[in-house]
């Protein structure tokens, strides 16, 4: 702020304007609280006169140190006003960034977290300060990391190759329960080129996923309707001559015992052939499940007297936790103790150095369900998806229909089926139903359901 002038006639300020001062001295002896005097002369011609008169404190400037201070305050007024838009920038990326669902890291190029989304927090927990230095195999564990037969890391791929890379990532979480993830990861580079750091997005792809194998069992299953077909037409009653003139040869007594044993051998695999070819007709053909009344609890108990026959000798232990004051269930007494035997028996198969079976009922907001749960050998991540496929199976012997046909029973019944499974600490597989609501019953319901009781609404 300019405050008096010197070195130019006196004369009283204009109401408002700046004092004048004849000379330095008397513009001194003035304004004894000046701090600073500058000649703003082009040539200096007053800075001798104020380095004379002016007091011990004072600074005193020439025209150029002048315009200097003068250069300096407003680039610094520019920079306070870069900084604010620049904070204001940031805040508006990190609020878009902490939006998204996806899991968004930056890591530098040893793959340590330099910052990382609210969706990780919310997810893993923690603050950021938590986060940040650490590496970014550790935010999930080494092994959500995709090992080398899969295609390696995209992180360290990136890194080598300074280009954008994604891969599918599959993992069990803590409950048994496989997700899939996609991995994006992008480069960021200086402006000489070099990386200085690498962009990590994780996608969780688990419910796209599961629709993508829903469909494709759907087209599956289609293409096994139209086979059957074929089959029953023209391969069925072929295997029933070949069965009965095997049957019609073993009663020959011409018959050496060589040659009876051949023609058992022939005899025993077209009725091995013929359980698969029924299996296969029943598993195109729609179920029609019929509504009943089913009593979980009551089911599950007849269901292990039939099952736990010689569990003894397997050294398996039966644990019933069946829940009290659970709703009946809407469904088909038959088949479902028919899904819940099949369940059994791959339980018991799952264990053959003995083992704890736990057979479980119980109730969420919207189903009642039955579980069977195994101590056994578990099942790799990468089959969950392929278990409930038709014609899939990891035993050596059977068509691999059980799991599949238990599956459609209860989606036919308005259910779902749920997987559960660790390698090397057990499988967990829960049937859920839709519990029988307290409403007037438009229908006659099954009444030679094992575990239900039909009635009239």
């Amino acid at each position: 702020m300019l405050e008096a002038r010197a070195g130019l006639p006196p004369a009283p300020p204009a109401p408002g304007g700046v004092p004048r001062f004849d000379s330095a001295a008397d513009l001194f002896a003035a304004r004894p609280d000046l701090s600073m005097a500058i000649d703003l002369t082009d040539d200096g011609r007053h800075m001798a006169e104020l380095r004379a008169a002016a007091p011990a404190g004072v600074s005193l400037l020439d025209a150029g140190g002048a315009l200097w201070v003068w250069e300096m305050l407003a680039s610094e007024k520019l920079c306070s006003t870069c900084n604010l838009h620049l904070r204001e920038a940031r805040d508006l990326f990190a609020t878009l960034i902490d939006q998204v669902d996806e899991d968004i890291l930056l890591l530098d190029t040893e793959g340590r977290i330099v910052d990382l989304n609210r969706n990780i927090l919310q997810r893993k927990g923690g603050t950021k300060d938590d986060w940040i230095g650490t590496c970014c195999w550790q935010l999930d564990g080494a092994s959500f990391c995709c090992p080398p037969e899969h295609g390696g890391c995209t992180f360290r791929e990136t890194v080598s190759t300074g280009h954008k890379a994604e891969r599918i990532h599959t993992g069990v979480n803590d409950d048994g329960r496989v997700q899939y993830f996609r991995v994006y990861t992008y480069p960021v580079t200086d402006d000489a080129g070099r990386l200085t750091r690498v962009i990590e997005m994780r996608r969780d792809i688990t419910n796209r996923t599961n629709m993508e194998i829903r469909l494709q069992q759907a087209e599956k299953m289609a293409a096994i309707g139209e086979l059957s077909t074929y089959v029953a037409h023209e391969i069925r009653n072929p295997l029933f001559a070949i069965g009965g003139f095997a049957n019609s040869l073993l009663r020959s007594p011409s018959l050496d015992e060589a040659a009876r044993g051949k023609v058992q051998v022939i005899l025993e695999e077209s009725r091995r052939l013929d359980t698969i070819l029924k299996s296969i007709l029943n598993f195109a053909r729609p179920t029609s499940p019929r509504t009943g009344e089913v009593d979980l609890n009551l089911l599950a108990r007849q269901t292990m007297e039939l099952m736990s026959m010689g569990f003894d000798q397997r050294r398996i232990t039966v644990e019933m936790e069946l829940a009290a004051d659970i709703p009946k269930a809407h469904g088909d007494g038959e088949m479902l103790k028919q899904c819940l035997i099949n369940l059994v028996k791959n339980a018991q198969e799952a264990m053959p150095a003995g083992g704890r079976l736990t057979v479980r009922t119980g109730m969420n907001q919207q189903h009642v369900y039955v579980a069977v749960a195994d101590t056994g050998v578990g099942i790799p991540p990468e089959l969950h998806d392929k278990i409930f496929s038709p014609f899939f199976s990891t035993k050596e012997k059977g068509a691999g229909i059980g799991l599949a046909m238990s599956r459609k029973i209860i989606e036919e019944m308005g259910g779902r089926v749920d997987l559960q499974s660790q390698v090397g600490k057990g499988t967990t597989i829960t049937l859920y139903l839709l519990p029988l609501l307290a409403v007037p019953q438009t229908t006659e319901p099954a009444r030679d359901d094992p575990a239900g009781e039909g009635q009239k609404g």
